[in-house]
């Protein structure tokens, strides 16, 4: 398949000064409502696409990072815009060929819809559960990399 033929989605940040775009294929579509990406979020679950890193283009500005540790001990970049502080995406040295991209700052938002939803045991008891939606109480489990 020649890259034109792919999907190609982009968004950026509130102010304009940070701009993004990837291309198919998703890797994932989840709402992670760990205590971090609670904080992160403003309060709700982080919703994120999973992103191919080499299918990712930063193509306007330079985002700020903010580095954490993860329960299991894997460092957690998060990218942000400097000016207007909207969180665009995320990486783990665990999948540094992932990036995470959040789905609010995506250009159209709503083809994008999660039924995934992971750290559900640190959601926050108003949070809607629905019975469709696939749930973990951390992480799901992976597939052994050899």
């Amino acid at each position: 398949m020649e890259e034109t033929d792919k999907t190609k989605y982009s968004g950026g940040c509130a102010c304009g000064e940070v701009r993004f775009g990837f291309y198919d294929p998703l890797t994932y579509k989840l709402a992670c409502h760990c205590r971090t990406c609670q904080y992160m979020a403003g309060g709700g679950p982080a919703y994120v696409v999973g992103v191919q890193r080499d299918q990712f283009r930063i193509t306007k500005g330079t985002p700020k990072e903010f580095a954490t540790l993860s329960d299991s001990q894997n460092l957690m970049t998060r990218s942000f815009c400097g000016t207007c502080g909207t969180h665009l995406f995320a990486s783990s040295d665990a999948h540094p060929e992932q990036c995470g991209v959040k789905v609010g700052c995506l250009d159209e938002p709503g083809k994008f819809k999660s039924r995934l939803h992971i750290w559900w045991e640190e959601a926050q008891p108003w949070h809607k559960r629905r019975w469709f939606t696939l749930r973990f109480g951390k992480n799901p489990p992976t597939k052994n990399r050899h």
